[in-house]
């Protein structure tokens, strides 16, 4: 089985994709996030095996909707972005799940720190782009992990430690 996209490498359309996460602070409401400078790209190959996605996050591009929680955020308590700059994702499986969904698994690095996550992914089709002509690719992902596992354990539990990280990424080629 394959993606419904033709074999090449895509880039990400920053201007039209967006990375977040959700923290629940003191049990009682949501805190949302997204990092604001990243980058990937999309390797379809003939078949699952040989297509792979890698997403890297600049930490310090966190944006809360708050200059004093970013600021925090970025220190040594959370994301240490001084000595941690990038997250990264880099898959090791694509597992087709009917229904243009997937189980998309691979390591995901925080604070220096990488461990397996699989995150649940949705093809949500393909569109021309009328400013350019270009095909677009959208996908939606998503998952859970827990901070602490990161080192990333400030805060616990006042801040909770699962935390739901969400993907909407058009992917095309060339990158623009």
């Amino acid at each position: 089985m394959s993606l419904p996209i033709e074999p090449g490498t895509y880039g990400i359309d920053t201007a039209h994709s967006q990375i977040g996460f959700a923290v629940q602070h003191l049990g009682i409401s949501f805190v949302r996030g997204t990092f604001d400078d990243f980058s990937g790209s999309l390797t379809v190959g003939a078949d699952l095996a040989s297509t792979s996605v890698e997403i890297d996050a600049q930490m310090a591009s966190v944006n809360s909707g708050n200059a004093g929680r970013d600021g925090h955020l970025q220190s040594d308590a959370f994301f240490d972005t001084a000595n941690h700059p990038t997250m990264t994702f880099r898959s090791t499986s694509i597992a087709d799940k009917g229904d243009n969904r997937y189980a998309l698994t691979g390591d995901l690095t925080i604070r220096g720190i990488t461990k397996s996550v699989t995150l649940d992914a949705t093809f949500n089709g393909a569109g021309v782009f009328p400013m350019d002509q270009s095909t677009h690719f959208g996908f939606s992902a998503s998952g859970k992990i827990n901070r602490g596992d990161f080192g990333v354990s400030f805060g616990i539990p006042m801040a909770s430690d699962a935390t739901p990280l969400t993907l909407e990424v058009q992917f095309v080629n060339p990158a623009s």
